[in-house]
């Protein structure tokens, strides 16, 4: 494995593990003393987890996804959105060739920017989304911790129905990407055949984005299952938008293409993971401190650090 895929996945367990110890913490109140007491925060103020999570409803609940999102977007209170996603992918789609022309010039001279986009667009990659969804869940299993479980199902069924959403209107749309393209803006085939689409996937696989819808559906589900962590928003978001950049650099997508992956990923993430307005995140009602410990890695060395949380 790479320095950098060590670097990545370091990066997610200290995530993990960070998000574990400061919900823990939020069960320890302090009094006028400054002694610290273990209370048990109001029952009627707590929102109820579901207690039984499986390995298995990541599968299960795509139909009922799928019957939610018909039903939302079958509702007169989207057609404003259809409306600016459709202005926008339009506006888009009259500058498509001269934005990726001329990006994908500064990306073939700037082997920083080439080696930043080839990173990035691995945020994007189903691998790394089941892997990061495996570590969380991982980590709840390990501490106990529902919210990690709940959140490591919720990643994997958030990147199932998005991106089986996804790969159909792929096939329907037909679009040429730009490094693949024969025509200015890239031609649109709609409906090849299964073989057609196999044989030559970039002739095809443009609209929408499958990387930015997942990607973020994952934020979403992540920001919802850790509504009091308020940093996730202002630092994820900038990072689909870095994706985006990435994927036209690499000749992978248009511009245009990705307004309407970014609402999908929104939409699903939020159907799957539904906004919480607080969270406790260990089910756990045993009254012990907690002990984490969470690998660090760097490009020339490997560390271990240990949190104890009282």
């Amino acid at each position: 494995m790479s320095k950098i895929s060590l670097v990545f996945l370091s990066l997610i367990l200290f995530q993990v593990t960070k998000y574990s110890s400061a919900f823990c913490q939020e069960n320890f109140l302090v009094n006028k003393d400054s002694s610290y007491q273990l209370e048990q925060k109001d029952k009627d103020s707590e929102i109820k987890l579901d207690k039984n999570v499986t390995w298995y409803q990541m599968v299960t609940n795509i139909p009922k996804d799928y019957a939610n999102f018909f039903t939302e977007a079958t509702n007169d209170k989207m057609i404003p959105s259809y409306i600016g996603i459709a202005a926008l992918t339009g506006s888009l789609m009259t500058i498509d060739q001269k934005t990726w022309s001329f990006q994908r010039r500064l990306y073939l001279h700037s082997p920083l920017d080439n080696k930043t986009s080839s990173f990035v667009v691995n945020f994007g990659n189903g691998t790394y989304q089941f892997l990061g969804a495996a570590l969380f869940a991982g980590s709840g299993l390990i501490f106990h911790d529902e919210t990690a479980l709940r959140t490591g199902s919720n990643i994997a069924e958030a990147v199932l129905t998005t991106g089986i959403f996804v790969q159909v209107l792929k096939r329907i749309a037909g679009r040429e990407s730009p490094i693949a393209s024969s025509e200015t803006g890239g031609d649109w085939q709609f409906l090849p055949s299964i073989k057609q689409y196999q044989k030559n996937q970039p002739k095809y696989y443009s609209f929408p984005s499958g990387h930015l819808s997942t990607a973020t559906a994952v934020l979403t589900v992540i920001a919802n299952n850790y509504p009091n962590e308020k940093w996730i928003k202002p630092v994820g978001y900038p990072l689909l938008a870095i994706l985006g950049f990435s994927l036209v650099n690499k000749g992978m997508h248009w511009y245009s293409d990705l307004p309407l992956a970014y609402f999908l990923g929104f939409t699903f993430g939020n159907i799957v993971a539904p906004v919480k307005s607080s969270i406790p995140s260990n089910s756990s009602s045993e009254d012990k401190p907690k002990l984490t410990i969470f690998p660090s890695v760097g490009l020339n060395d490997l560390n271990f650090n240990i949190l104890y949380n009282f």
